[in-house]
């Protein structure tokens, strides 16, 4: 009798600073400290028992609350946030009620590199970009594995031919796709697993042009290492809410941008006490003559009056 062909994996990476990262900061904001319990259960399903995807239904929400402790509703609101930060792909579960991501399924593959058997379901293949979004297949070098080591990469060979493809696209005079994986070693040096993953997650959501205008354009406005996964992180979350995909979308956005930022510009403030403007007189004016002033009778009057009297007290002195 055949052995029975297995699925699942024994064991998953997860990082030691995965708390830091992005979209678990945000479900643990949103549904507190039990959602990362609920995380761990989730990915321990997924890579145990397919390996790579897991059928979200009542029964696996009853197993995941039974096995945490806590209510259906609480483990059905951490899935709900967790697809919508992009911790699991958002239009395969809301189409097929499946929990995956692009980067569990590499994560898989490189596990069971050496099986005969490692393919993934057409259907929910994120590696091959089966929701049609530009995603090409990553080479072996540029890859950094999470806490994978002694794993056979089959996409290593693609490697010659992707290199070969390239070189004649760019003797054809054909815009040849740019690398984000190195573009961010060379502005930013080696990421850490956080930002590896992030890039991931990019690079299969929007494609390399994309992540590398980005890279780009943060270079440009000076952002450092520390801060580069949390500011691509920020623009990446704009994008996806405004629908932006492509590097075009991307160049026009940001024109408009610094466009309504020029015409709000209103000056550099000033602080402290309002500046003295000192008026020209009107005596310093070229051509300037002095005003004439016609004295009325009874004006005279008085001064007579006045100077009689001053020339009594000066008689007394």
């Amino acid at each position: 009798m055949a052995r029975p062909l297995k699925h699942g994996v024994d064991y998953f990476p997860w990082d030691v600073d995965s708390l830091r990262d992005m979209k678990v900061r945000k479900i643990l904001r949103a549904n507190g400290a039990s959602s990362i319990a609920v995380l761990i259960c989730l990915l321990g399903n997924i890579y145990g028992d397919e390996g790579y995807y897991m059928l979200w239904d009542e029964d696996a929400r009853f197993l995941i609350a039974d096995d945490v402790g806590v209510k259906e509703s609480y483990v059905q609101a951490v899935v709900e946030k967790a697809t919508q930060v992009g911790f699991f792909d958002s239009e395969i579960f809301s189409g097929l009620k499946i929990l995956t991501s692009r980067g569990i399924q590499k994560r898989y593959q490189n596990i069971t590199g050496k099986r005969k058997e490692n393919e993934l379901r057409k259907d929910i293949d994120l590696i091959n970009g089966v929701s049609g979004v530009n995603n090409p297949v990553m080479d072996a070098d540029n890859y950094t594995s999470t806490g994978i080591s002694g794993v056979d990469n089959p996409q290593s060979k693609v490697k010659e031919s992707k290199v070969n493809k390239n070189k004649t696209d760019s003797q054809a005079g054909v815009r040849v796709h740019e690398n984000a994986r190195l573009l961010w070693q060379n502005v930013w040096g080696f990421p850490n697993a956080i930002a590896t993953q992030d890039l991931e997650e990019w690079i299969g959501n929007f494609g390399d042009d994309l992540v590398c205008w980005v890279i780009k354009y943060a270079a440009r406005k000076d952002v450092k290492a520390k801060g580069a996964d949390r500011y691509l992180a920020k623009v990446f979350d704009g994008y996806t809410e405004r629908k932006i995909k492509t590097v075009d979308q991307a160049e026009a956005e940001s024109r408009k941008h610094e466009e309504t930022a020029r015409a709000n510009y209103t000056g550099p403030q000033r602080y402290g006490k309002p500046e003295r403007v000192d008026k020209e007189p009107d005596w310093l004016k070229p051509g300037y003559q002095e005003p004439k002033h016609e004295v009325t009778p009874e004006q005279r009057a008085k001064l007579a009056e006045q100077l009689e009297q001053l020339n009594k007290l000066g008689e007394k002195n």
